[in-house]
């Protein structure tokens, strides 16, 4: 299982559009996480935004991989992507 995203970014740039849309996982130690999404036109000052809180970690993958996909059926292409780094176990 790859490691959860963190951020995603998704850009429609077909005319007349020029909008954007950002996933990002607000990190903390402990769940519950927050959620945040912000959309707008490429380039604006104040981007819409939503904020939910997740407390189980397969509701906040699935919820990022619907966001991910609809994006996508909409006309966005993913531009960015952030993952957190794969943790190995230590050995003592």
């Amino acid at each position: 299982m790859s490691p959860e995203p963190i951020y995603l970014r998704f850009e429609n740039i077909s005319p007349p559009h020029r909008k954007f849309y950002e996933v990002e996982v607000e990190l903390s130690l402990f769940y519950p996480k927050r959620l945040v999404r912000r959309w707008g036109r490429i380039g604006s000052r104040r981007p819409r935004f939503k904020r939910m809180v997740i407390s189980d970690p397969g509701e906040l993958a699935r919820q990022v991989e619907v966001i991910s996909r609809l994006r996508q059926r909409h006309g966005y292409q993913a531009v960015a992507e952030v993952r957190l780094p794969a943790m190995r176990a230590s050995a003592a």
